[in-house]
């Protein structure tokens, strides 16, 4: 027969086995230490009758913390208390068994003590909080529940923020109150102005009130910021520059990319055609004709170009943006001024620059060559230039060739400063490098041609781009520093070269032959035809042709590599991947 061990009221009794049967166990669980013969045991031990038992049960004391929580404004501060009760236990009883586990059960519990307001006060104190709520004080004093209270105690008082200047231009809610316009690129017929009338106001920054902090500092409001109505042609400012008016009739528009300037533009409407009656039309603002500009005819506005009707082998030239409501036949369109011809000199400049810094460096290269004499160079540098040009680097001469072939070719003028820099570069043509003195020279080119290339981004993060918008294009030239979008079906035997991105993805539009040039994404719905007419679509770093069919024969260019269709394909995605490799996605059609 088995032993057995029992605890009753904390006393312990064991029954020896008999007959070969096993002892019993004892095993101390929490709160507690078990002796057996005077030692502590830890673990479950064999016990018999004739050992010294004894079990004492331990008590936890009650536990009472205290902080401050102060937030990062230095304004509101937290008081956490964390109470923890004590407590007081007994030995659990045991019926006999073979294994006792000696657990306890609480027999009492003991709340920590209460919390005095002074105490409160003074630990406040010692973190240098000034304002304290009384209430919430009180409110800390008199929890007496098990675990974690926190309560705001005291909180500062925060500053008033400050009211910015703001400018509401008015015309612009009219603008928004009408019907949306079909064409993004189609000016509101409402949205003209005339003599006196209200174009803008202004209300006045208002400094904001001061505060204190949980500590008694002050503080101070962030200053408010003042904004300015800027004023441009055709806009006068009263009431102390807070109101602007238009000086003359026209329609209103805020020019600039970072600073808004507002003017009024002067409209010159053409009731009907662009014809031997009326001649080619030059005018700083905007153009805008109801009929067709014919055969031979111009248009050439500082601001948008609007023809509600055909535009026939004409020539329009617009500062802003363009839109042709219908068909352009074998016409040329630019749009977007100067920054077009910018824009195509870019790359040429780029490698102007790259390539003269290579010059530079090959000539400290051969400076420091074992077989190279100073009495190589007593006439000047310029032989050595001279030398490498012809030989390593023939391509410099060619690119300032077309450099300027872009400008006299183009019917829109540089401004002075441009053209003055520009002509540094004609000392690195023909035979003129041979009378370069010294690198120095050279050096002074290279830091006019970074000079150039800065000042065109600063120009182009100030000048909005220009959009053209046309119905039907056929055998035609269209350039714009924007957008070009062709809302009707399609694109015939055209160069189209955009700035940004080319929409001709109309349900009917189709593209066939020419050429295609975005600096953004072309999205085409049909390229190429069945007859196999070239069609050329050029992309760079950054550029993307979407297309959902192409033909076969049409060629993708770029300067890492070109592909031509050789068979009917459907969702053509084309881009440069960012290991410099021509990707070319698509779905065979078959």
């Amino acid at each position: 027969m088995d032993g057995s061990i029992t605890i009753t009221e904390g006393k312990v009794t064991v029954i020896n086995p008999r007959q070969g049967g096993r002892y019993p166990t004892i095993e101390p669980l929490h709160n507690l230490t078990v002796l057996v013969n005077g030692e502590t045991v830890t673990k479950a031990v064999i016990v018999a009758a004739e050992d010294d038992i004894r079990i004492e049960t331990h008590s936890q004391e009650p536990y009472l913390e205290m902080s401050v929580e102060i937030t990062d404004d230095r304004l509101s501060a937290f008081m956490v208390v964390n109470r923890c009760f004590g407590r007081e236990f007994r030995v659990r009883d045991c019926p006999s068994c073979l294994q006792a586990r000696v657990g306890t059960v609480t027999a009492a519990e003991i709340p920590p003590r209460k919390i005095s307001p002074r105490e409160v006060m003074q630990l406040l104190k010692e973190r240098g909080i000034a304002s304290v709520s009384e209430q919430a004080v009180s409110r800390i004093c008199e929890y007496n529940t098990e675990g974690e209270q926190k309560v705001l105690i005291a909180r500062g008082r925060p500053a008033t923020p400050s009211q910015n200047a703001v400018i509401e231009y008015t015309f612009l809610e009219k603008t928004a109150a009408g019907s949306p316009q079909e064409n993004p690129f189609q000016k509101p017929q409402d949205l003209s102005v005339e003599v006196g009338q209200v174009l803008a106001v202004k209300t006045e920054a208002v400094q904001g009130a001061g505060g204190v902090d949980l500590f008694g500092e002050p503080i101070e409001p962030e200053p408010p910021q003042d904004v300015q109505i800027l004023a441009g042609d055709g806009v006068r400012l009263l009431k102390n520059n807070t109101v602007a008016v238009a000086s003359y009739a026209g329609r209103p528009v805020l020019d600039g990319r970072r600073q808004k300037v507002l003017k009024v533009i002067p409209v010159y409407t053409v009731p009907g055609d662009v014809d031997v009656n009326l001649g080619n039309v030059s005018f700083k603002g905007d153009i805008v004709v109801w009929g067709d500009v014919l055969e031979g005819f111009s248009l050439k506005a500082g601001r948008d170009i609007i023809v509600h009707g055909n535009v026939i082998q004409a020539v329009l030239y617009a500062g802003g943006n363009m839109n042709l409501f219908k068909n352009v036949i074998s016409s040329e369109l630019n749009a977007g001024g100067a920054a077009i011809v910018l824009n195509r000199l870019l790359p040429h400049l780029k490698k102007v620059f790259s390539l003269i810094y290579g010059l530079l460096q090959a000539v400290q290269v051969l400076k420091k060559h074992h077989s190279f004499k100073l009495n190589d160079l007593q006439q000047g540098e310029g032989r050595l230039f001279q030398l490498l040009i012809d030989i390593k680097f023939k391509m410099l001469p060619k690119l300032i060739e077309e450099i300027f072939e872009i400008i006299n070719s183009s019917k829109v003028s540089l401004s002075a400063e441009y053209m003055r820099d520009l002509e540094y570069l004609q000392k690195l043509t023909g035979i003129n490098p041979s009378r370069i003195n010294n690198g120095q020279e050279v050096l002074n080119i290279l830091k006019t041609v970074e000079g150039i290339l800065r000042k065109m981004q600063e120009d182009n993060n100030f000048t909005e781009p220009s959009h053209i918008t046309a119905g039907y294009v056929q055998n035609s030239v269209i350039n714009a520093t924007g957008d070009i979008t062709i809302t009707g079906r399609g694109v015939i035997i055209s160069k189209l070269s955009a700035g940004g991105n080319i929409n001709i993805n109309n349900i009917n539009a189709v593209v066939r032959g020419g050429r295609l040039s975005a600096a953004g994404i072309a999205n085409v719905k049909e390229l190429g035809s069945n007859a196999d007419v070239i069609c050329i679509v050029e992309i760079n770093e950054g550029s993307v042709l979407k297309a959902q069919v192409v033909h076969p024969a049409v060629t993708v260019k770029s300067s890492f590599g070109k592909y031509q269709f050789n068979r009917l394909s459907r969702s053509v995605k084309a881009y440069i991947k960012p290991d410099g490799k021509l990707e070319i996605e698509k779905l065979n059609a078959d």
